[in-house]
């Protein structure tokens, strides 16, 4: 849930520039089963392109199974923070876009619009835009394909980890062992309008070294309570007494097989209360109230999170994909 789709696990401790066309110019070519009739931005977006949007996403993502655009980018599309490069195969069909945030960007083109140069123009009109870094999720070849064509450099790796649905049975099973709640400790669900600048103070420090998450703020995390996928009762808050010492976020959303899944979107605890074993008592929580709704569960974790990474894989997740950072030489 942090604000480029990195990384968000448990925290134990804390291209070649080119110019974009011109908007409104005009291009008939022929390619394939597409006919480009215009690149039109980068631009404000409108609430036709958000529409157009979510359906390219939806395509794309039940062909790649991943998602190409990360709820920062559609916070920021929602908020009209955002800038939007399409092209359209006519009035009625949007082919390929790239999202603009800032120095960052993301592009996607249609399953059955690929090999035709299509993300190429796209990467030079974000380029040409400003954008510095782009996210590629999914590990897709044609992906690194274009990135490493177009002279980009990889500088980071999320792992997404998926925890089987037999795991999660043995996991959950009323028999399984669990780790019981040390004394004085409570856990229970967001309160809206209550608990939002505690979670924020301790975001913000249990992930002071990481360069999204702990930068969220209060308009960052309206913008994500206020989508559709949210609930408060997904997030869990561990409290002592008037103290938030540690949260586990879990997120329920279509799969792209329009089937629930879930994830845990953001955990972490109280740099003060480490080495108590409370993320685990998290994890364990999380995945129960998951399992209710659920039988898939993922995460996204940084490659190099050496004990996050281990606490997950002795829980039973393991890799299925990984989304790559490049950055614009």
């Amino acid at each position: 849930m942090d604000r480029h789709r990195a990384q968000r696990g448990l925290s134990l401790q804390p291209g070649r520039p080119g110019a974009p066309h011109s908007r409104g110019e005009r291009r008939r070519q022929r390619s394939g089963r597409v006919i480009v009739s215009a690149i039109d931005g980068p631009r404000p977006v409108r609430s036709a392109d958000l529409r157009a949007l979510r359906d390219l996403a939806a395509r794309a993502f039940q062909a790649d199974g991943a998602q190409p655009f990360n709820d920062h980018s559609w916070s920021q599309l929602s908020e009209g923070q955002a800038r939007v490069a399409l092209i359209h195969a006519d009035e009625k069909t949007l082919t390929a876009a790239a999202v603009v945030t800032g120095d960052e960007f993301e592009l996607v083109v249609a399953p059955d619009a690929r090999r035709q140069g299509l993300g190429r123009r796209l990467w030079q009109a974000a380029v040409g835009a400003g954008g510095r870094l782009v996210w590629a999720h999914g590990g897709l070849d044609a992906a690194r394909a274009l990135a490493t064509a177009c002279g980009a450099v990889a500088i980071r790796e999320l792992l997404l980890m998926q925890l089987p649905h037999h795991a999660l049975l043995e996991l959950t099973d009323s028999d399984a062992p669990t780790r019981a709640l040390p004394d004085g400790l409570e856990l229970r669900t967001m309160q809206t309008g209550r608990d939002e600048q505690a979670w924020l103070d301790l975001n913000a420090r249990a992930f002071a070294a990481h360069p999204e998450q702990g930068q969220i703020t209060a308009d960052d995390l309206a913008a994500l309570q206020r989508e559709s996928w949210y609930s408060p009762d997904d997030v869990l808050l561990l409290w002592q007494a008037d103290e938030l010492v540690g949260f586990n976020w879990t997120k329920i959303a279509p799969g792209p097989d329009g089937r629930p899944e879930g994830e845990i979107y953001a955990i972490a605890v109280s740099p003060d209360h480490s080495g108590r074993g409370l993320g685990r008592v998290l994890m364990e929580q999380g995945l129960r109230h998951l399992a209710e709704s659920v039988t898939d569960v993922s995460l996204y974790v940084e490659a190099d999170n050496v004990p996050a990474l281990a606490l997950y894989r002795r829980l039973g997740f393991e890799e299925r994909s990984r989304d790559i950072h490049w950055q614009v030489r």
